[in-house]
């Protein structure tokens, strides 16, 4: 079975936000691997499932949250890291320790190089989507830019602007 496209994503997500119930299958479907490859390097094989549904229903309940128009990958994936989070609290795995036991053994695990090429790209579109010095700053503070030629306060405070914007395209809130 072949992998849904971004457009078609966007589309259901939209139908979805929407009200159109019928967009809930294909639209489920086509996330539920990203969530379970996500989840089981995140929290491993045993937690990855629960994780992985926990995370569905909540993109599912904040559906009408979705702006349409946008990409819904950033977003899914966004919703998707706080839901694996709060699933490692829960059980008790230090979310940040999590990666690092289980990238450790497999840096060239297959599921995990899918899962950071659909993260890079996820947010790399969000970045696309700033304004021209909120994408400057973001690339600067990534090492992927030359920082701007601003003060030090200046860069800082356009660096915490476009990371607050970046939050908001990202599905986050301004206090979370």
């Amino acid at each position: 079975m072949r992998e849904a496209s971004e457009d078609e994503l966007n589309r259901w997500m939209e139908r979805l936000a929407q009200g159109e119930r019928n967009a809930f299958d294909p639209l489920f479907r086509a996330l539920y691997p990203r969530a379970l490859r996500f989840a089981r390097v995140r929290v491993g094989p045993d937690r990855a499932a629960d994780a992985a549904q926990s995370a569905l229903e909540r993109v599912f309940t904040r559906a009408s949250e979705f702006t349409a128009g946008r990409p819904v990958l950033p977003w899914f994936y966004a919703v998707l890291a706080n839901e694996v989070r709060a699933v490692a609290r829960a059980t008790q795995v230090r979310a940040e320790e999590a990666p690092a036991l289980l990238w450790s053994d497999a840096p060239h695990d297959p599921e995990r190089l899918l899962v950071e090429r659909e993260l890079h790209q996820a947010l790399d579109t969000a970045i696309a989507s700033l304004d021209a010095p909120a994408a400057e700053a973001i690339g600067a503070l990534l090492g992927r830019t030359a920082r701007p030629a601003i003060d030090a306060p200046a860069f800082r405070k356009r660096v915490s602007r476009a990371y607050a914007r970046l939050r908001l395209l990202l599905g986050g809130s301004d206090g979370e």
